[in-house]
């Protein structure tokens, strides 16, 4: 009885919909014999396209207007569910899918082979569906064509469609490619998806329109602008992708009204504002995404609403504030992911309730405090990552009881303790990352229970003890980090699993290492070890084939150990500081052809570098710096080769010309080596080259303006060779350079003022050279400037007081030059210099020290000093031997992170500032030879920092504070100031304090009064016959007074010299 009342039901809804269909192909018909009458009806050959298209619809409306009469009048009633005719295509749907396919344009893909004319598109073309009743084609589903062409208008005439989705069709260069507008006529769309194109502008307006969607997918585009308020039209929405495109502003309002909404999808855009509160109103709602955005405040507590939400995604965001613990409340919740975000505070302990939670990623945060022991009820979790917080404490012993957890994550945080034994019953676990605390303690033997364990990562604790033997045990782990720890200096390399493909035990405390401890290690692919003492037979063939080998601080002493030979496979090789001596072997070259990056750096290698490394065509790295190789460098080198560091050694000869060629090359340092010649023009072709450094050399000519080609030029440093001629105006097209460094030259002409368009500049060394002219007012321009120096050369004029618009600047440099004028005021608003904790500003430091050190050459504390890290503390001014004057600033002191400051041999006067004793950090000063006058301000004594101090040659007067360090110095440090006094000058040094008064003796009182007065006259008759005697004879006799005057005239030259001049 029920199969027949469902037979009725479906016949007579196949009755309805054949009756529909006739209705409508009877009024094509008509439309066609009117059109036929007016001569408007033609036979197309091609394409569709207007009224060709538009003739080929009606010829085709009236097959199907006849398919259906057929289907209605001849067959009988009890075959209504079943068609009368075979699932066949419409011959214009074919067509238009045909033109479709032809504008496509598809060169890269076989999808659409099976789409040929004469077949049949509903049973044999890939990715169509045809409706078993009317034939039109109700499906279209085509994905990852690789497609270079547009979107025919001719999909428009598949009227009946109800799912359309073109994914992934157009590559890149399509950027642009139009959504025909004609597909607002595909009124039945229910299931739209267009995701993975390259679709690009704003959502067209048009896509509002097709009411009855229920599933849009427009992500991975490159739509752009604000989310269109008129999708909140689109009532019978269940799902909304439009993730991965470039969609700003806010989350509209409208969107509240898709009441059905299950999902939405906003990821990965440019989205801002904060979390709108109508998103608690979509009860519906089981997937949220809105990570990768640019949202901020804090999360609504009143998401605990979406009782239904499974998944919840805010990750890669600003938002800040505390967690809430209301999230506890989603009792639905399978995955969690809020990080890379600013959230605070500490974990909710509520979370441990999300019992159906399988992954929790709270990593990259700023919480703190310590893991709740809660999260160990987290059953069904299999991921946990809190990596990256500020975390505390020791691990819970809870978390042992998470046997679903596959991953855990808990490295760069503060834990501290030691590692929980019942870590060792998360039987699934297969990876564990604790690296980057303060774990301490050895490592628990259970952990050799984790048989599925692969990832295992130690690195940076402060672990000890030995390696248990109970990790050998685990047959599929395949890396284990143990980088800087304490373990034992007789690690057992035995214990370790055979399975293991990475091994990383560098900066522990090993000390001997031979090849019986990698025996079992047959799979063995990547090494790194460090500090330890290499043992090893040089006719040990090991029993694995290295892809990395990295053996920093190892000692080898001697030369290149013969085992590597046998390593064919190497594609990173890493020796540095392992005392290598010798030549660099030819067959390192011959055997390794794959190699990709070599550092033998800081080794006592000797010898040429061979041409035959141009044999490791792959090579991008090659560092062989701080080594005692010379000769000329190869002209040939693989083309592949981005890094080559040839810095710190004996290499001479002329720079090659055809490392113009190597395209690929970024870093290029050949510093400290004996090049000659000029610079290379062709080196201007390195356009992906970012750091150029050829510092002391021979180089010699001019500075080629090719280099301002180099577009990608960061650091720039031609320092102490023998280049001439001026700074090319060019350089002014080095928008991205930030340090710029050729002092020790003989350059000459003016500031070069073109530079001024760099305005990435961190650091301008253009000192000790023939510069000229005056400091122009576009120095202002360098708005990050940390580092100008313009020492020894002949500039001339005022100091601009722009130079206080360079609130960055660290270090500034301009002595011995021909400054004249006062001091600008301007100079105490370098707020980069007030800072009293130099420590806590971030520098650029551009690359790893090994690679580049900004250093520089300073007079400090009366010695000429060279400074390697002059961006990590250093800050300095030094305007000494000019021709400045005026008084020194009254609030100069406002420079409390100053630590060098040498203002001497100048004209400056007045008297010197008390505020100068504010400055704490100040380790150096100097302000001899100027004229300043007046005390030393007593606030120097709370100078704690001085280390060296010079007021030599002044007119200081008054006594040297004492008490303090200030008496410590030298007497030089106040030397020539005439009216100065007080310790260490020995003048009136140990002045008493008191007048003592005479012992006491037991005399009568008369005795006393006669005892000093009768001793007072002997000694005043004594001198005056002395004196009266000598001053007769010179009288009397005059070959005796000629003598005398000439002796004292003598002694007098030699105290004053400036005596030797005159004449009487």
């Amino acid at each position: 009885m029920t199969i027949d009342i469902w037979n009725t039901t479906r016949c007579a809804t196949d009755v309805a919909r054949c009756l529909r269909d006739v209705m409508e192909s009877a009024t094509n018909v008509a439309r066609c014999l009117r059109d036929t009458f007016l001569g408007n009806c033609f036979l197309p050959n091609a394409c569709p396209n207007g009224r060709e298209h538009q003739n080929n619809g009606y010829v085709n409306e009236l097959i199907s207007f006849k398919k259906t009469l057929v289907f209605l009048f001849l067959s009988p009633r009890s075959s209504f569910s079943h068609p009368l005719l075979s699932t066949s295509c419409l011959s214009h749907e074919s067509q238009a899918l045909l033109c479709f396919k032809a504008a496509l344009n598809i060169s890269y893909s076989l999808n659409l082979i099976s789409w040929v004319n004469g077949t049949d598109c509903c049973t044999n073309w890939t990715g169509i569906s045809c409706d078993n009743h009317t034939n039109h084609v109700v499906s279209l589903n085509i994905s990852y064509l690789f497609a270079e062409g547009v979107i025919s208008e001719s999909l428009c005439q598949l009227r009946f469609l109800t799912s359309l989705t073109i994914s992934g069709v157009f590559v890149p260069v399509t950027s642009g490619t139009d959504i025909p507008p004609c597909l607002r006529n595909l009124s039945y769309i229910r299931y739209l998806d267009l995701s993975g194109n390259s679709f690009s502008g704003m959502i067209p307006p048009f896509v509002c329109s097709l009411t009855r969607l229920t599933y849009l997918d427009l992500s991975s585009n490159n739509f752009n602008g604000s989310i269109p308020s008129c999708l909140g039209n689109l009532s019978s929405l269940t799902e909304l992708d439009l993730s991965s495109n470039q969609f700003n502003g806010s989350i509209p309002a409208s969107l509240q009204s898709l009441s059905s909404l299950t999902e939405l999808d906003l990821a990965d855009n440019q989205l801002s504002g904060s979390i709108p509160a109508f998103l608690v109103n979509l009860s519906s709602l089981t997937e949220l995404d809105l990570s990768s955005n640019q949202f901020n405040g804090s999360i609504l507590a009143s998401l605990q609403s979406l009782s239904s939400l499974t998944e919840l995604d805010l990750a890669d965001n600003q938002l800040s504030g505390s967690i809430p613990a209301s999230l506890g409340s989603l009792s639905s919740l399978i995955e969690l992911d809020l990080a890379s975000n600013q959230f605070s505070g500490s974990i909710p302990a509520s979370l441990g309730s999300l019992s159906s939670l399988t992954e929790l990623d709270l990593a990259s945060n700023q919480l703190s405090g310590s893991i709740p022991a809660s999260l160990g009820s987290l059953s069904s979790l299999t991921e946990l990552d809190l990596a990256s917080n500020q975390l505390s404490g020791s691990i819970p012993a809870s978390l042992g009881s998470l046997s679903s957890l596959t991953e855990l994550h808990l490295s760069y945080n503060q834990l501290s303790g030691s590692i929980p034994a019942s870590l060792g019953s998360l039987s699934s676990l297969t990876e564990l990352d604790l690296s980057y605390n303060q774990l301490s303690g050895s490592i628990p033997a259970s952990l050799g229970s984790l048989s599925l364990l692969r990832y295992f990562y130690l690195s940076n604790n402060e672990l000890s003890g030995n390696i248990p033997d109970s990790l050998g045990n685990l047959s599929l782990l395949q890396l284990l980090d143990g980088v800087s720890n304490r373990f034992n200096e007789t690690i057992s390399f035995s214990s370790l699993p055979p399975s293991l493909v990475t091994l990383k035990l560098s900066l522990n405390h090993h000390q001997l290492i031979s090849e019986t401890f990698f025996h079992k290690l047959t799979r063995l692919r990547n090494l790194y070890l460090s500090d330890c003492v290499l043992n090893i037979s040089t006719i040990w063939i090991p029993s694995f084939q290295l892809y990395e080998l990295s053996l920093m601080s190892c000692t080898i002493d001697g030369e290149f150990p013969p085992w590597i030979s046998t390593q064919f496979s190497l594609g990173r090789l890493e020796l540095t500081n392992a005392s290598l001596v010798g030549v660099i072997p030819s067959w390192l070259w011959e055997t390794s052809p794959q190699l990709q990056y070599l550092n033998l750096s800081g080794n006592h290698l000797e010898g040429s570098l061979s041409s035959n490394l141009s044999i490791c065509t792959q090579l991008s790295g090659l560092d062989v710096s701080r080594n005692g190789l010379s000769g000329c460098i190869p002209s040939i080198w693989p083309s592949s080769i981005s890094i080559l560091l040839l810095n710190d050694n004996l290499f001479s000869g002329k720079i090659p010309s055809s490392l113009g060629k190597l395209s690929q090359l970024q870093i290029l340092n050949l510093a400290n080596n004996f090049f000659s010649g000029n610079i290379p023009y062709s080196l201007g072709k390195l356009f992906q080259l970012q750091l150029l450094n050829l510092a002391n050399n021979k180089i010699s000519g001019m500075i080629p303006a090719s280099l301002s080609n180099c577009y990608s030029l960061i650091v720039l440093n031609l320092g102490s060779n023998n280049l001439k001629g001026s700074l090319p105006y060019e350089f002014s097209r080095l928008r991205q350079l930030t340090s710029l460094v050729v002092h020790g030259n003989i350059l000459n002409g003016y500031f070069p003022s073109s530079i001024s368009n760099c305005s990435f500049l961190q650091v301008l060394d253009i000192g000790n050279n023939h510069f000229g002219g005056e400091m122009p007012a576009t120095i202002g321009k360098f708005y990050i400037l940390k580092v100008l120096v313009m020492k020894k050369n002949n500039f001339t004029g005022n100091i601009p007081s722009v130079i206080g618009q360079l609130i960055y600047l660290q270090i500034l440099l301009l002595s011995s030059n021909h400054f004249s004028g006062l001091i600008p005021h301007t100079i105490v608003s370098l707020q980069a210099m007030t800072i009293e904790d130099q420590n806590g500003i971030v520098l650029s430091t551009f690359y790893d020290e090994q690679t580049y050190r900004n250093g520089l050459d300073m007079t400090s504390k009366g010695i000429d000093e060279h400074y390697t890290y002059i961006l990590s503390t250093l800050t300095a001014i030094d305007l000494s031997n000019n021709e400045l004057e005026g008084g020194i600033p009254f609030d100069f002191g406002n420079l409390k992170g100053l630590r060098f400051l040498n203002l001497s041999m100048n004209n400056l006067n007045g008297t010197i500032p008390s505020s100068l004793g504010e400055m704490g950090q100040l380790e150096s000063l100097d302000l001899s030879r100027n004229n300043f006058f007046g005390k030393i301000p007593m606030e120097f004594i709370s100078l704690n920092s001085l280390g060296f101090l010079n007021l030599s040659n002044n007119h200081l007067s008054g006594s040297i504070p004492q008490g303090t360090q200030m008496s410590t110095f030298a007497e030089s440090s106040y030397s020539r100031n005439p009216n100065l006094w007080g310790c260490p000058l020995p003048k009136n040094c140990s002045w008493p304090q008191y007048i003592p008064r005479p012992p006491e003796v037991s005399i009568n009182k008369e005795k006393k009064s006669t005892k000093y007065p009768l001793y007072g006259i002997a000694l005043g008759l004594s001198y005056g016959v002395a004196f009266g005697g000598i001053v007769s004879l010179i009288l009397i006799k005059m070959s005796w007074r000629r003598k005398y005057f000439n002796k004292v005239d003598a002694i007098l030259k030699i105290v004053f010299p400036w005596m030797k001049d005159l004449t009487l």
